[in-house]
């Protein structure tokens, strides 16, 4: 059985073996409809909003499941030497990226260096202000609500797959789930990934992106300098066990060479694995300690 609903700007998808009751879903409902409210950027009513208006040593309590992804968030952020950052708000807006898609043309504008440390101090729900920079969840929250979501399902679905705008999280104690991964131009299938338990996010160059004089720009950001980066990647899917683990890896993929994936992104999620297009149209399977052309 499958039911669908629209939420964080992506059709959100609810697949299940099992009949979906419908007090289940109409509290499914509610929930996406309050990420939608609560952690949007484009809403300046959201409380993210509300956060990135706080001055430095202003405090707001925010409600509990956005203060455990801002934490979340944060550890990643250090964790990972902000590679991947989700305070790039002010980088997004100047790299042209100030509505919400679909759109074709923008304006980018001066250059804003990223904050070199956490912005925010989180403690229960209380969120204060100790430095510079503005929340932009991106994808973090797009996996952090399917994971919520997922979490309460289980324990009424035995088998059950959540899909936000392509990525995925699965769960099954019986047959695993095929996904199905395609290529970004084509949109032809290139590769299957079978998964009991666990969960794909996909990041590529070419569904958000857009031309400012002439030249195109898209949504992924090097956290450490605010800038795209000079990748020759264009997509990358990754697997792991959690799905905000997976969507954080593929932003890292971005920004790192193969060496540097080997000696950081594995050290840090080290159960993770991509599989990466480049735009000679090669594709590699990595993993840790592996590193393979893939055909």
């Amino acid at each position: 059985m499958e039911r669908q609903l629209y939420a964080m700007h992506n059709q959100v998808r609810f697949v299940t073996d099992q009949p979906i009751d419908e007090a289940e879903w109409e509290e499914l409902v509610r929930f996406f409809h309050y990420v939608d409210r609560q952690w949007s950027r484009f809403d300046e009513q959201s409380e993210v909003s509300r956060l990135n208006r706080l001055q430095i040593g202003d405090t707001l309590s925010v409600s509990l499941p956005l203060a455990r992804l801002l934490a979340r968030a944060t550890r990643y952020f250090e964790q990972t030497e902000r590679y991947f950052s989700p305070f790039l708000l002010a980088q997004q807006q100047a790299n042209g990226y100030r509505q919400s898609f679909p759109f074709t043309q923008a304006v980018a504008y001066e250059e804003v260096a990223p904050p070199e440390i956490a912005p925010f101090i989180i403690e229960g729900c209380d969120v204060t202000r100790v430095g510079g920079g503005f929340i932009d969840l991106g994808g973090i929250g797009k996996g952090a609500a399917a994971m919520i979501a997922a979490q309460r399902l289980r324990k009424s679905w035995n088998r059950g797959l959540i899909e936000a705008g392509g990525d995925v999280i699965v769960w099954s104690d019986e047959e695993p789930w095929n996904i199905t991964i395609t290529h970004p131009e084509t949109e032809q299938r290139v590769a299957d990934v079978q998964l009991r338990q666990g969960a794909v996010a996909t990041s590529n160059r070419v569904y958000r992106s857009w031309k400012t004089d002439g030249q195109t720009h898209h949504h992924l950001l090097d956290g450490r300098t605010g800038r795209p980066p000079k990748s020759p990647i264009l997509q990358v899917t990754a697997s792991a066990p959690q799905l905000c683990e997976a969507e954080v890896m593929t932003k890292l993929a971005f920004q790192m060479t193969e060496t540097e994936r080997q000696e950081k992104l594995f050290r840090w999620f080290p159960k993770g694995r991509l599989l990466i297009l480049d735009t000679a149209g090669e594709w590699r399977s990595e993993q840790k300690g592996v590193s393979e052309t893939w055909t």
